[in-house]
């Protein structure tokens, strides 16, 4: 698989690896710091050791063979070098069999000693020190302070060496300086596999880690993969295709909801936009099939003025027609695609109803049938938008005038229930069939009743457009109804107190 440099997944696993890669040199950094110290450490005090039980065994020599200054030598001589012997030997056999054992225990025996006087002038040295060695050491030494140790390093062309430096008394006598030097090769050699381990373990690591980070920026990205499978599926046709968001990471999700939430909202587009161009084609079929054919009759031949006054009136009621069929389909559209069209207020009741009332008894003038209203004289408000719901309202009452026989009555009656307010307008109309009960909110929906006028025969649409309003309302219209008896549409509305 060909790498590609600009690709999110390369970034994403060059990203991991930088990071994991600082964090792995800083941690071996630390680790090998540590380890270089904590070696030092147990140096220094292996050193001190060393010059303490020195020290020690020196003074007990003298104990068993005097305090003047040839033994002192003696002592010296036999601790460091093992040399020279004693009148009184027997008196120090037990203590040299110790201080062989401690030899062997201590590993002196590698080591460089050097004892030098109060002068800093080598007095014995160990039988390892060449002259060259012996000079290094006598120049460098420092004269302790405060009877406390001090420890440096002393560079050698093919061996460097920690040395310490220690104090030595005996009778008030003093400081002399007792001098141990080791060789520190085991310390870097140590230090030295370590660093060997780190350079050859982190780029092992960061190569797995780069294709483990390759694993993880495929599965990460994935859900992209999807989309994209996705779009290239997707056609004007057929927006049905969604992304699935099982197994996808919370991250992920977000993207993949926000795509498919778009693909959503194309769908509706599309589909609002085939409704649309479906039911006005529809709507205006017929219309514009009975000014067409009215016109070609007119124009066929030679007409009285009265005939030609009939075509363009009916050509006017049918230009009339489709005016507000249109009008009332982008209404449609503003409602359920451009809810912003709302503009809500605090709306007095008592105020609204009375207005509602007199629109209804214009609107049943023609057909002489009566407007009766019932509510309660108490100032109510609520949160709507005035002139929508006003439609609302006027749409429920036209379709009650168009199905009323003329001379019946209409009645609007609201009630106050807890929160809630509660319109309803009955009429004594022809009222509907149960099966048509479920279709009345439908689009375009007629209901076949002899009684009613050519007139009076809408574009099936009034209803529509009222159910819309309601639902941004927060309401819905229910209907019942007894054929020939009449219907009541109640709606309910929620309440705001002032």
């Amino acid at each position: 698989m060909r790498i590609k440099f600009n690709s999110i997944r390369f970034k994403i696993s060059v990203l991991y690896v930088a990071i994991l890669g600082v964090i792995l040199v800083i941690y071996s950094g630390v680790l090998y710091l540590s380890l270089y110290h904590s070696l030092y450490d147990d140096l220094d005090n292996e050193l001190l050791l060393k010059t303490r039980e020195l020290n020690n065994t020196v003074l007990s020599y003298m104990d068993a063979v005097g305090h003047n200054r040839q033994s002192f030598i003696f002592a010296l001589r036999r601790a460091i070098n093992l040399e020279g012997e004693h009148p009184d030997q027997p008196k120090i056999k037990e203590l040299e069999l110790q201080w062989f054992q401690r030899l062997d225990k201590l590993d002196l025996k590698e080591d460089y000693i050097n004892f030098l006087d109060s002068e800093g002038r080598p007095m014995v040295s160990s039988k390892n020190l060449d002259m060259g060695l012996l000079s290094i050491l006598t120049k460098n030494s420092n004269m302790p302070n405060d009877k406390k140790e001090v420890f440096r390093d002393v560079k050698l062309k093919n061996n460097n060496m920690r040395v310490i430096c220690a104090p030595f008394y005996y009778d008030g006598k003093g400081p002399y300086i007792i001098e141990i030097g080791t060789s520190v090769k085991p310390i870097m050699r140590i230090l030295k596999n370590r660093l060997y381990n780190i350079a050859v373990s982190i780029p092992l690591i960061l190569l797995f880690a780069g294709f483990i980070g390759q694993l993880f920026a495929i599965r990460i990205l994935k859900p992209v993969a999807k989309i994209t499978e996705t779009v290239n599926k997707i056609t004007h046709e057929d927006l049905s295709a969604r992304v699935k968001t099982e197994n996808v990471d919370e991250e992920m999700k977000f993207l993949v909801n926000a795509f498919n939430d778009m693909i959503s909202r194309l769908e509706t587009s599309f589909r609002h936009i085939e409704e649309f161009s479906s039911h006005v084609a529809h709507e205006l079929k017929t219309p514009l099939a009975i000014v067409r054919g009215e016109s070609e009759i007119a124009l066929r031949k030679e007409h009285d003025p009265e005939e030609y006054k009939r075509v363009i009136r009916i050509n006017l009621e049918e230009s009339k027609r489709m005016v507000k069929t249109i009008e009332n389909l982008l209404l449609l559209a503003k409602l359920d695609y451009r809810p912003e069209i709302f503009k809500f207020e605090k709306i007095e009741l008592t105020e609204f109803f009375r207005e509602i009332y007199e629109h209804a008894r214009t609107l049943a003038f023609n057909k002489e049938i009566g407007v009766n209203i019932h509510m309660p004289d108490t100032p109510t408000y609520i949160n709507a938008d005035k002139f929508h719901l006003r439609r609302l309202f006027l749409n429920i009452i036209d379709n009650a005038v168009k199905f009323t026989p003329k001379g019946k009555r209409i009645s609007l009656t609201v009630k106050y229930n807890g929160e809630k307010v509660i319109a309803a307008v009955s009429d004594t109309g022809v009222g509907i069939e149960e099966k048509n009960l479920s279709k009345i909110f439908e689009r375009f929906f007629h209901v076949d009743v002899t009684e009613q006028e050519e007139s009076d025969s809408g574009n099936g649409l009034g209803l529509s457009i009222a159910q819309s309003i309601a639902k941004i309302h927060n309401s819905d219209i229910h209907v019942k109804s007894q054929p020939g008896k009449g219907s009541t549409f109640t709606v309910t509305l929620p309440l705001k107190q002032p």
